[in-house]
């Protein structure tokens, strides 16, 4: 794994879990909007989880974040990993 791939999925974990690390994100608006699109589906999926809220709740967001973590592939080359 690219040192680039290692500092950008620590931060994005650091982020989910509430740390909220200080990232300065490079790319494209396209690229970047993709970025933030799922990194915010992950965290809203992580938070879901710790509240134990109910099954649909969580099911929807998991839904969002499969089809933005895709879409994050798509447009960036990259993988998804949480």
């Amino acid at each position: 794994m690219s040192d680039f791939r290692r500092k950008l999925y620590a931060a994005s974990a650091a982020y989910i879990l509430g740390l909220g690390p200080k990232v300065k994100l490079r790319g494209t608006p396209r690229k970047t909007r993709a970025y933030v699109s799922v990194l915010e589906a992950s965290k809203k999926l992580y938070e879901a989880l710790e509240k134990e809220e109910g099954i649909e709740s969580v099911d929807k967001l998991l839904a969002e974040k499969k089809n933005k973590a895709i879409n994050f592939s798509h447009t960036t080359g990259l993988i998804w990993p949480f």
